[in-house]
């Protein structure tokens, strides 16, 4: 057996003859530059995704909102379609729900608007207060001097309420309804 090798291991077992990299151990590890990196890259992508998700809620509530307005329109509107014709015909009548004044048919000039207030739930308010979100503006429009012309109806729905009342509202929904009130 020689001096430079171990016996069973053969001549490279050796550490005198292994070269300097093969005696160095192998770490496998990431610099700090590569995890400053990650981490920037990760922010930047996380900032982004916060950004849209804000963007993302407001939509959505903007959505809610309007949903809301236009099932409070339709059940407006239902009112409005729903109160029987007067006897004699053409007589100034309220409806049952919201206590909306029809005027008397024909209509030859523009009554004043009716103003109604309704709250996130649907409650009707006649004046405005601090849970009223939407409100409901009514205009009967002329229809000319026959008798037998349908009663033209404008419905313009602002919210906030709180907005609408400076006429800065956010948001508008409007609707023009004909009924037959012969």
């Amino acid at each position: 057996m020689n001096a430079t090798s171990t016996p069973g291991r053969g001549r490279l077992a050796s550490p005198i003859w292994r070269p300097a990299a093969r005696r160095r151990a192998r770490v496998h590890a990431f610099s700090l530059v590569e995890v400053t990196l990650a981490i920037g890259v990760t922010a930047f992508c996380l900032i982004s995704l916060f950004g849209l998700l804000l963007v993302g809620i407001k939509s959505s509530q903007a959505a809610m909102e309007q949903t809301n307005a236009n099932g409070m329109l339709s059940t407006v509107a239902a009112d409005l379609r729903a109160t029987s014709p007067t006897f004699p015909a053409g007589q100034a009548t309220i409806t049952s729900q919201f206590q909306i004044p029809i005027p008397a048919h024909p209509v030859t000039t523009s009554p004043a608007p009716f103003v109604l207030y309704l709250t996130t739930d649907g409650r009707p308010e006649t004046a405005f207060t601090p849970d009223s979100r939407y409100r409901l503006t009514v205009t009967f429009l002329p229809n000319g001097s026959n008798t037998a012309a349908a009663t033209y109806v404008s419905l313009h729905m602002h919210w906030p309420a709180a907005k609408a009342e400076q006429s800065q509202a956010d948001s508008v929904v409007e609707s023009f309804l004909a009924l037959d009130r012969n």
